[in-house]
């Protein structure tokens, strides 16, 4: 009898494995930083990662959303100086760790993993901080931003999110920040954008994308997760889609289980083909509970716009990092190979920064 435990652990134990969309920075450590705390990767965050056998994460440190501790010092903050204060409480943190390193490069990441490391990937979700100024970008790579997701719900000068009534496409800004992405060597995300932005940037991007933390809408119907098509297309771009653990997300049952998350994981490989599944999975095992219960579950309005009621449930087995092989296990006991498994851990996502993250033009206009 195939032991699948045991193969699991073997094949994470040996794998790269890419956890393509945390909030580590955004949920926990800026506030801390903020009250004199350091070190906070290393004490809070590195034995999760450690349990999970994680080697990489893409840590969307700022971007459209409610980032962002506001200091008893200032009355007022924008997405641009939350977004630079992140930026400086991340190489901070990245300068006084042990154990993690930034990764701008594949190079980098296969480092991290020969040296018992975990790289950190610098990553925006939304093109706020940008402010219509295509050169901050610019900027933003030379300080390691690697990854930019263009929106969050709502509209920004980039593009409309999923939760905008009009549900637009890009803007003429946003097609400016896709090429000048592409130039870079800046892995552009539409999690979150609007159907039609992301057929905007399949159409325009020379590069393949990600959707970092997307499901299937086939199997849960909500404008958050991708239909079919556009699952099909990311696959055929040589893109990358990272599974979303989070129950909303998941099932419209009244609650999820592990299979669940894995129905999704095989839905979209069956769809838009195994060389396209990665993980996602925005776990909140992290956030700051006063961000959570009063900027969240108590609002019914943000910015003035009806607020999509979500409990931050995740299903029993799926509820940390940590426990990111017990994925491995059920997808090898669902049939997936080694080899395909070893890809949805980390080689797909390798696959995808190797073609990205290309040497770039230059950050110079």
């Amino acid at each position: 009898m195939t032991d699948f435990a045991k193969m699991a652990r073997d094949i994470h134990a040996d794998s790269i494995v890419v956890v393509g969309h945390t909030d580590l920075v955004a949920s926990n450590v800026d506030w801390r930083r903020e009250v004199g705390e350091r070190n906070v990767l290393d004490r809070h965050h590195l034995p999760t990662l450690r349990a999970g056998g994680a080697t990489v994460v893409c840590d969307h440190i700022a971007g459209d959303g409610p980032y962002g501790y506001l200091p008893a010092t200032r009355l007022t903050t924008d997405f641009l100086q939350r977004a630079m204060r992140a930026l400086d409480h991340t190489h901070a943190e990245l300068e006084e760790s042990t154990d993690f390193i930034l990764a701008t490069s594949a190079e980098d990441i296969r480092r991290a993993k020969r040296d018992g490391k975990i790289a950190y990937v610098i990553c925006f979700e939304g093109a706020s901080p940008l402010q219509n100024e295509i050169s901050y970008l610019r900027n933003f790579y030379r300080l390691g931003l690697r990854c930019l997701g263009l929106t969050h719900d709502l509209r920004n000068e980039v593009a409309d999110g999923i939760r905008e009534r009009s549900g637009a496409g890009l803007t003429h800004f946003g097609v400016n920040v896709v090429r000048e992405c592409n130039r870079l060597g800046i892995l552009v995300d539409v999690s979150h954008l609007s159907d039609k932005g992301t057929e905007d940037v399949l159409e325009i991007s020379s590069d393949p994308i990600t959707a970092s933390h997307s499901n299937a809408r086939a199997l849960c119907d909500v404008p958050r997760n991708l239909p079919d098509d556009l699952i099909r297309r990311i696959g055929r771009s040589g893109g990358v889609i990272g599974f979303h653990a989070l129950h909303y997300l998941v099932t419209k049952k009244e609650t999820s289980t592990l299979d669940d998350v894995l129905r999704q994981i095989a839905h979209i490989a069956e769809v838009g083909g195994p060389e396209c599944i990665g993980i996602g999975p925005d776990l909140m095992e992290d956030w700051w509970s006063p961000i959570v219960e009063n900027t969240w579950e108590k609002s019914t309005t943000i910015n003035g716009i009806p607020y999509i009621k979500v409990k931050f449930q995740y299903p029993k087995g799926m509820e940390s990092n940590a426990e990111l092989p017990n994925v491995t296990e059920g997808l090898l006991r669902m049939g997936f190979s080694e080899a395909e498994v070893r890809n949805f851990l980390g080689g797909n996502f390798m696959r995808l920064f190797e073609r990205v993250w290309k040497p770039a033009a230059g950050a110079t206009a």
